[in-house]
């Protein structure tokens, strides 16, 4: 068996139950169509012995003895092909030598050649032989002692051509291969349709674990078989788990945010002070304060990226895409009302889904846009569409590019700006490769011609499928 079937074989489950089951049938009808075969032919050999016997019997029974001694026969059957020539159907006397004493007309200028072997008197013994034209024929003998005072001894022998019982048998063989043909047929797709219906649950449990990506907090429930349900228990189990395991990541989050907060608030107020004292070394103040400013950064960063990775392990959160980026829109036109940026939103569907959790999602959209107005000349779009089964997502401007992103594949390092001249602490892109690679997904920037920058992100999502 090739490799790849015999892999085939053992990753399906329908493929091996159907194909288990397909064997032992066609195993079982084989041999039921070997025995049935082999009992027609029996009873019809049986059939055309008896009637060999028969006439046999009827030859016996005319057979007389004339004044001089010699057998003659009164009556020549009942069959009047033993009066046709070369009909199929002979008979012939024969003494202890083997020399022909009689015959039927039927056999004419030829005669029946016989070996003149040996066997009890009243035994019937039946072997093939040749007959006339080549034809094949069984044969029924009888050797007998005539009741006279000579005790003569006869061989009787009637023979029949076989052509008739080969055809019977044949047409026998065409109707039952034709019959088990459909018979098969018919219990194949007995049992495919029988494995399809008991695969049924796992179908319906597939569909159930489908939702749990589009449905949180979801859990499976349903009418399930008794063999199924230790392992949704134990799934449940599972998702339960995890859950407790997001909800203690992110009381620790909690808990380190607001331990870190308040060092950070004395030293906020310490520089503040000192900006206020007289004296005070502005080059030192400013350093501190930027320095301060990106540890914020950071700790908010690096506490975000430990809740989402905490969530990694549960993919049922669902975010309806369109509302998420329409506020985002609204809110980056706002932040950058100095600009003037035109912002379109293109049509996207309702049912469209990121598959993780709407902040996540706001942060990866929120920075691109972010970048996007702050190279805009005068307009930025945002768009999002389901592509192969994932969330496609892509945000333009028509700015002059980015001429830092030699790799379209990669956006700037952690705290490397595109460019210098734009403010910020270049961690915004940064973000957005952290995420998205923690989701599975890509991010590719493409400079526009003439202008501009191109950037599309893939995630997890896309339309929601209906519950069925």
């Amino acid at each position: 068996m090739p490799k790849h079937l015999f892999r085939g074989w053992r990753g399906s489950l329908m493929l091996r139950l159907f194909g288990g089951t397909a064997l032992w049938i066609a195993i079982a009808l084989g041999l039921t169509t070997f025995a049935l075969d082999g009992l027609f032919k029996d009873q019809a050999t049986r059939q055309f012995e008896q009637q060999l016997q028969s006439y046999l019997y009827q030859i016996v029974a005319s057979l007389e003895l004339d004044g001089q001694g010699n057998p003659t026969i009164r009556a020549a059957g009942s069959d009047p092909r033993f009066s046709r020539p070369e009909s199929g159907l002979y008979w012939q006397i024969n003494d202890t030598r083997g020399v022909t004493l009689l015959k039927s007309r039927s056999l004419w200028d030829t005669k029946l050649d016989i070996a003149n072997d040996s066997f009890k008197n009243g035994e019937i013994h039946f072997h093939p032989a040749i007959g006339p034209a080549a034809q094949r024929l069984l044969v029924a003998e009888q050797n007998l002692t005539l009741p006279d005072a000579s005790n003569k001894q006869l061989r009787v022998i009637v023979g029949s051509e076989t052509k008739e019982l080969s055809r019977a048998i044949q047409t026998w063989q065409q109707s039952l291969a034709l019959f088990v043909g459909i018979l098969f047929v018919s219990l194949v797709g007995a049992a495919a349709a029988q494995v399809g219906f008991g695969l049924q649950p796992l179908r319906q449990l597939q569909k159930s674990v489908k939702r749990l990506r589009e449905s949180p907090g979801a859990r499976i429930t349903g009418t399930y078989p008794t063999e199924l349900k230790p392992l949704i228990e134990d799934f449940n189990a599972v998702i339960d788990a995890n859950g407790k395991i997001i909800e203690r990541a992110r009381n620790q989050a909690g808990d380190l945010a607001h331990s870190i907060k308040t060092p950070i608030s004395v030293m906020s107020n310490a520089l503040h002070t000192e900006k206020t004292r007289s004296g005070h070394d502005a080059a030192l103040v400013a350093s501190l304060e930027e320095q301060l400013q990106q540890l914020q950064q950071q700790v908010q960063w690096r506490l975000k990226r430990a809740r989402i990775a905490a969530n990694a392990g549960v993919p049922h959160s669902r975010t309806l895409v369109k509302v998420t980026l329409e506020q985002l829109a609204r809110v980056m036109q706002k932040v950058h009302a100095e600009k003037s940026i035109q912002v379109t939103v293109g049509s996207i569907a309702e049912e469209l889904y990121f598959a993780g959790e709407e902040q996540d999602l706001q942060e990866i959209v929120g920075n691109l846009l972010d970048n996007a107005f702050k190279w805009a000349v005068r307009c930025v779009v945002v768009q999002a569409t389901q592509s192969n089964g994932r969330l496609r997502i892509v945000v333009e401007d028509d700015g002059p590019g980015s001429e830092s992103l030699t790799d379209s594949t990669h956006p700037p390092s952690r705290g490397q700006r595109a460019d210098e001249t734009v403010p910020g602490s270049g961690l915004g892109l940064s973000i957005v490769r952290d995420l998205v690679t923690l989701y599975d997904g890509t991010l590719s920037f493409e400079v526009n011609v003439p202008n501009g920058l191109r950037v599309v992100s893939i995630l997890p999502g896309g339309l929601m499928s209906s519950p069925s």
